[in-house]
C-alpha cells in the first residue's frame, strides 16, 4: 500500500514537471549572417508540414499520456 502512494506522488510530481518543461518558452538563437537566416527560414518553410504532423503526434501522445497518469493516480 505505502509504494503504491509512492508511486502515485511520483508519477503525479513527474506530470508536473513535464508540463512545466512543455510550457517554457523556447529560446531561440539570432544568427548574425543575414545568408544563414534566410537558409533556416527556407528550410523551415520546406519542412513545415513535416513538423506540423510531428508537433500533432507529439501533441496526442501526450494527451494520452497524461489520461493515463490521471487514471492511474485516481485508481
Amino acid at each position: 500500500m505505502d509504494e503504491q502512494v509512492t508511486l502515485k506522488f511520483l508519477a503525479g510530481l513527474a506530470v508536473i514537471v513535464l508540463t512545466g518543461l512543455a510550457l517554457r518558452p523556447k529560446k531561440s538563437k539570432q544568427d548574425v549572417d543575414p545568408a544563414i537566416t534566410q537558409a533556416d527560414a527556407g528550410e523551415r518553410h520546406d519542412w513545415r508540414y513535416v513538423r506540423w504532423c510531428m508537433r500533432a503526434m507529439q501533441l496526442l501522445f501526450s494527451i494520452y499520456m497524461f489520461w493515463s497518469v490521471v487514471r492511474f493516480i485516481l485508481a
